[in-house]
């Protein structure tokens, strides 16, 4: 578990179909604070696609389906006033605050410099969220973002199967998360932290990870 405080730090969402694994994602950002997985994505024989849409310096990734009602944005660098989308377009729309969550329905891609969109919702609005039958009860390592009550964003992986329900209740009971959303788990469940031994992470070290969240220093 690693909890980082946005004023101090950003929270970077990046995508590469090559799915490089976690060593090569340590190489490519040595400063990094921590990297945990991201979101699911889909493999069809080579091609690899984000399940979910997200935003990456800027420019968006359109994913291959996600239309879930339980479905959250997680909006973790606003895009500055009047700055040139990846279409050329100059956004003058109201600058969000810092990190947030967000329904699909109140997330505007041109607002976000880095966003990621995942499912199911763990807590929402203060209260456990995730309570179906299935998938939220089924035990698989699980990987999970979190925004605390101070703002503050936590980031969670299990190194051992974990239910889904039990994780949100455990976030929003224990922790006081006000909201926390699913990320991709069992063999991609993966958090790493800055000069830790490799074999400390949590995670396969051969597993290929498509998508990541990296925290950097401001």
């Amino acid at each position: 578990m690693v909890v980082a405080d946005p004023a101090r730090a950003r929270l970077l969402v990046r995508y590469d179909a090559s799915r490089p694994t976690l060593a090569e994602w340590r190489r490519r950002y040595p400063t990094a604070i921590a990297i945990v997985n991201g979101s699911f994505y889909s493999r069809d024989g080579a091609e690899v696609r984000p399940t979910c849409e997200l935003v990456s310096e800027g420019q968006r990734v359109r994913g291959a389906g996600c239309q879930r009602q339980d479905a959250l944005f997680f909006g973790s660098v606003a895009r500055p006033r009047n700055d040139v989308t990846s279409t050329g377009i100059v956004s003058r729309e109201a600058v969000p605050g810092g990190p947030r969550f967000l329904a699909p329905g109140d997330f505007h891609a041109e607002q976000w410099a880095e966003a990621i969109k995942s499912f199911p919702a763990l807590v929402r609005n203060g209260a456990a969220a995730c309570a179906g039958p299935n998938y939220c009860a089924e035990s698989s390592r699980t990987a999970a973002i979190a925004q605390l009550k101070d703002g503050r964003i936590l980031l969670f992986a299990s190194q051992w199967p974990a239910v889904r329900r039990n994780v949100g209740k455990w976030l929003a009971e224990q922790l006081g998360a006000v909201d926390a959303l699913n990320l991709d788990g069992g063999p991609e469940a993966t958090l790493a932290i800055k000069d830790e031994p490799a074999e400390d992470s949590i995670g396969g070290l051969g597993v290929g990870l498509p998508i990541v969240l990296i925290v950097t220093g401001r």
